[in-house]
């Protein structure tokens, strides 16, 4: 049956209608077919009229092809064929010189004119328009929400998954996406099927206004859009395009074109409904993409409390609105004496028991919402023991709801004996001026006394009885001169010389000026160096004073039993990266007593009887001032001092 438009048509060629009318009209019906369609005149072999998919079809515009004949456009069949059959396939001949393989179906007007109306459909619409590919649209369009609802964290997996269906159900690769943000407000490519980069990889911005609704243009057509421009160059025969969002915030465009083919049918109809998912996948993956951060932001923060709560040297105590014990920190366990599950659910006044003013100052907190600050009161431990302490009382909110206090404790006890320390080291720093003025001072009358002494001493018989006891005066003179010398070297600041000294010489010389000493108490000495030993800068004579001062107390220790001294030098790299040489002075005598050795750097500090207290004091302030450093270990059967002086880079 061939298809018969009748009666619309019949009516408008009556004896008395209007020919401007009836073309109009004629017109009209003609583009309420979906499909290309042209109005043909056999006996004049023209085409009258033609509808817009037609012209989009082939390029052309109504007034190049009216009155044109059929041949012009169509390669064949012949107009003969056309006339004789109901449906005739054929090629097509587009603006662009393209030829389109179509199916030509004819429809008589049922009018004494004799025009009838060829519908020219491309062999793409009808293989896109078969029941196959149809059910295939179908089946894809059924599968969107369920990827979209089990779309994977990689939100642009998915978009590529949905991508690649429109790239089956079209047949074409020329497909990709383009989206803005607030950082580049440009469009950029974000997904591309293009196995050979035809679009660009930015657009313009304005691009995405002058394309906010679908669109498609073929070549003939004017370029409106920096997209269209580069399609135009590439050669590209067809480019659908639709925006991607909501009408007042759209960010971008999915592209679809063809090369060497015509646009398929429904291909903006179903980029439309591509692009709702697509915008879709887009929103959740911000959305969860600032839910992760957020997520994150907790959990650092969440991880930089926990940090904070548990190492912060701050005791921590938390208390809800009634005063009991919801958390406290280790720095408070320490504190207290308490461990945390022993005060959770305790009163805080049952833990922390102080006879001052913390009680009111919280009540006063939880009343008025106002932290509060305790400095320098009073807190008992666990075992009884106070300690002083500067308290802080923070309001907790929660949503603007009071929820507890949080009680922050510092101990103060040991900033209090920093400062009594201090306060001493200015005490001394100032005995130390004294003492080397009044070491000064005394030095001339006891040299005084000391002269007189010796001019009696000569004058007396030596067999008088006064000879003993000027004898002893002057033993007494002589101490007191040595116990002055020391205290003016102590009082007076230190600036060793720098030359180059060679230590093993150096512990050689000592050792050999106490040789005789040491002999004569029973003690044997033992000497080790090693090889090859680099020098030292420093002032030789202060590290004589030192290794004397080592050497005589370990001489001093034994002198009543004998027994062994040892000094050793070797280089070292215990105390830094840098070489250091390290000298061992040790002894076997009785040892350092206990109630001594955490003080036996402090001045005046000595187990001899005659002895200033001095001696080790300078040791370490000389062994300082040359950048180095002294240690001990003492036992009973022994003592051990080490000093690690920096080793001269200079050979």
């Amino acid at each position: 049956m061939r298809d018969v438009i009748s009666r619309p048509i019949q009516a408008l060629f009556g004896n008395k209608i209007n020919k401007v009318e009836t073309y109009s009209a004629i017109r009209n019906l003609l583009e309420l077919i979906s499909e290309p369609a042209l109005v043909y005149d056999p006996e004049g072999n023209r085409v009258l009229l033609a509808n817009s998919a037609f012209l989009v079809l082939t390029a052309y515009s109504l007034q190049e092809i009216v009155n044109e004949h059929l041949e012009t456009l169509l390669e064949n069949p012949s107009r003969e064929e056309i006339l004789e059959g109901e449906i005739t396939a054929g090629l097509l001949k587009t603006r662009n010189r393209s030829s389109i393989p179509v199916e030509i179906r004819k429809s008589v007007l049922d009018l004494p004119t004799g025009y009838i109306v060829l519908k020219i459909i491309s062999q793409t619409d009808l293989q896109f328009l078969s029941g196959d590919w149809q059910k295939r649209l179908l089946t894809a369009f059924q599968s969107l929400p369920r990827m979209v609802e089990h779309a994977s964290e990689d939100w642009l997996d998915t978009i590529q998954k949905l991508l690649e269906i429109l790239k089956n159900l079209f047949e074409t690769n020329l497909i990709c996406i383009y989206h803005a943000n607030a950082e580049f407000p440009e469009l950029r490519k974000l997904i591309s099927l293009e196995e050979l980069t035809i679009f660009p990889d930015t657009l313009p911005s304005t691009d995405l206004i002058r394309l906010s609704t679908p669109s498609l243009w073929t070549p003939g057509k004017r370029m409106t859009t920096h997209l269209h421009r580069s399609a135009r160059i590439a050669g590209v025969s067809y480019v659908g395009s639709v925006a991607i969002g909501k009408e007042n915030a759209l960010d971008g465009l999915i592209v679809v074109g063809g090369l060497e083919s015509q646009a398929p049918p429904l291909l903006l109809e179903t980029l439309e409904v591509l692009a709702v998912y697509v915008n879709d996948i887009i929103s959740r993956s911000v959305l969860q993409e600032n839910l992760n951060r957020e997520r994150a932001r907790k959990e650092f923060y969440l991880r930089l409390y926990s940090s904070v709560y548990e190492e912060v040297q701050e005791g921590v105590v938390v208390v809800d609105p009634d005063s009991v014990i919801i958390e406290i920190n280790p720095a408070a366990e320490l504190l207290f004496g308490y461990t945390r599950n022993e005060v959770q659910g305790e009163r805080i006044e049952n833990i922390l028991i102080t006879p001052d003013r913390f009680l009111p100052a919280l009540a006063n907190v939880i009343a008025t919402g106002v932290s509060s600050l305790l400095e320098n009161i009073t807190l008992h431990r666990r075992n009884g023991q106070t300690f002083a302490a500067d308290v802080k009382l923070l309001p907790i909110l929660n949503e603007g709801q009071f929820a507890g206090v949080v009680i922050l404790v510092r101990d103060i006890s040991e900033h209090e004996q920093i400062l009594a320390q201090s306060r001493q080291l200015e005490q001394r720093a100032f005995l130390g001026e004294f003492m080397g003025v009044f070491a000064h001072e005394v030095l001339n009358p006891i040299n005084n006394i000391s002269t007189g002494l010796q001019i009696l001493s000569r004058r007396l018989a030596s067999e008088n009885s006064l000879q003993d006891l000027v004898s002893r005066m002057e033993n007494d003179c002589e101490r007191l001169h040595h116990q002055m010398e020391a205290l003016k070297t102590y009082a007076k600041p230190y600036e060793p010389k720098q030359e180059l000294v060679d230590l093993p010489q150096l512990l050689n010389r000592i050792l050999e000026r106490w040789r005789p000493r040491m002999e004569r108490l029973n003690i044997r000495h033992v000497f080790q160096a090693a090889e090859k030993l680099p020098p030292i800068k420093g002032d030789w004579r202060a590290l004589d004073q030192v290794f004397n001062n080592l050497i005589s107390n370990a001489i001093d220790a034994m002198r009543e039993n004998g027994g062994i001294l040892s000094v050793k030098v070797s280089l070292s790299t215990l105390v830094s990266t840098h070489p250091h040489l390290e000298i061992a002075v040790s002894d076997n005598g009785p040892g350092i007593p206990d109630d001594i050795r955490e003080k036996i750097f402090e001045p005046f500090v000595t187990t001899k009887a005659s002895g200033t207290g001095l001696g080790l004091s300078i040791t370490k302030r000389i062994v300082t001032a040359h950048r180095g450093s002294i240690t001990f270990n003492s036992y009973p059967g022994g003592t051990v001092f080490r000093i690690f002086l920096p080793a001269s880079e200079e050979a």
